[in-house]
């Protein structure tokens, strides 16, 4: 059997506010589950214009055309506009998910800063990001998180040691191939790793050419039978100007017998296979400007 788990990681206060309405739409179209994890803090989005010294940071822009994928105000936010809090704006919009079958989880504080400026952080200023995220869960949804996935596939030692305090049953800080616990220092952690396995919609869109149609057929053709797959979506791309994609992306999934399955639904699962430990490494991806964190 082939089965799919659908990540969609909620950056923005746009992304949320009419993204998740889109996405809640056509999941119920096709009768699929999803995970969700939310960005609560400030909408820092305008301030993401430093990434432009990054290699490949222009070229993804153009050829994914950001502007009408985020919008002009959100790439304002932070920068020329106060930037929003996102769970006093969205709240209604993030309880909408869960009420409509779908899991809940955290993405970020201050997703942008967390991006661009992970390595330059402070152990107290990521205590502070957590703290504060979580707390903002909690108050939005009554209760504590089953697991969180972080901005850009992005950690480090002093982000995985924090989130172990947390208690979470797993997290989604890595891309890779299969689950594993990571090893920091020395100690593996008890937070088990569900990385990213599929490439994802804006890292295709454009690349060489690539058509949605065409990057819709190749992902398609990469989902394993008996395998973890992973595909990590964007409110703000599938949920919005891309979401015709999207929809054809889940009724191809579904002509083709893939099962759509949380995060939480597979975790038993995944447990049971006894995942073993590695370190995380980085690593550079096709159609992504930067590093991510990478299993083993």
């Amino acid at each position: 059997m082939k089965a799919i788990s659908l990540r969609v990681d909620v950056d923005t206060l746009e992304g949320s506010i009419t993204g998740i309405p889109t996405l809640l739409r056509l999941l119920d179209k096709h009768q699929m589950r999803a995970s969700f994890y939310f960005s609560f803090g400030p909408d820092n989005s305008g301030k993401a214009i430093r990434r432009i010294f990054r290699k490949g940071f222009l070229a993804k822009m153009r050829r994914t055309n950001a502007t009408k994928l985020y919008g002009f105000k959100t790439m304002m936010y932070g920068v020329l506009i106060p930037a929003p809090i996102i769970w006093k704006r969205a709240a209604t919009e993030m309880r909408a998910a869960k009420a409509a079958g779908h899991e809940v989880g955290i993405h970020a504080w201050d997703h942008v800063q967390y991006h661009d400026l992970l390595d330059r952080k402070s152990r107290r200023w990521l205590s502070d990001w957590y703290s504060n995220a979580h707390e903002a869960f909690g108050t939005v949804f009554g209760e504590k998180p089953l697991g969180a996935v972080s901005p850009a596939w992005r950690c480090n030692d002093t982000t995985l040691e924090l989130q172990e305090t947390y208690g979470l049953a797993y997290a989604g800080d890595c891309r890779g191939a299969a689950p594993f616990y990571p090893i920091v220092k020395g100690r593996t952690l008890q937070t088990l790793q569900i990385p990213t396995t599929l490439p994802t919609l804006d890292e295709l869109l454009g690349l060489d050419g690539r058509t949605p149609d065409q990057v819709n057929r190749e992902v398609w053709d990469l989902v394993r039978e008996d395998a973890l797959n992973v595909y990590a979506l964007h409110t703000e791309v599938e949920g919005g100007a891309l979401f015709e994609t999207f929809d054809a992306f889940l009724g191809g999934l579904r002509e083709r017998g893939v099962q759509a399955r949380t995060h939480a639904d597979w975790l038993p699962e995944l447990r049971a296979a006894n995942p073993p430990a590695k370190a995380v490494s980085r690593r550079e991806i096709p159609g992504r400007a930067g590093w991510v964190s990478w299993e083993g």
